[in-house]
């Protein structure tokens, strides 16, 4: 009997360690193809001009959460944040002050 429970405690402890692998996986998936999604639809941004609206509307959509850890000190390196704090408050999205967003505060 003792050895069931103790088996049945390694299938649960297996199964929870598996879901949380699989959730994982696909958040990093799924914040790979928002991230994708947002690049393509504001490539114009780098040429300075007004954001399209399906920029605004990936802006507005797009999770900070997937897109924020991808802000490294390297990528942060070559944003103006002004204006890109600009542009998403254009698009309709708030942005507070001193909110951190990877290696970027805004300012």
């Amino acid at each position: 009997m003792e050895e069931s429970r103790a088996m049945l405690k390694s299938l649960i402890l297996l199964m929870m360690i598996s879901n949380f692998c699989l959730e994982l996986t696909v958040a990093e998936t799924y914040c790979h193809a928002q991230r994708r999604l947002l690049i393509d639809a504001c490539k114009i941004l780098m040429l300075r001009q007004a954001p399209p609206a399906e920029c605004c509307r990936r802006i507005r959509t797009t999770p900070a959460w997937c897109v924020c850890p991808s802000v490294t000190p390297q990528r942060a390196a070559l944003v103006d944040v002004n204006y890109a704090v600009g542009v998403i408050r254009q698009c309709g999205r708030h942005v507070a002050r001193g909110t951190k967003c990877g290696s970027i505060t805004v300012p």
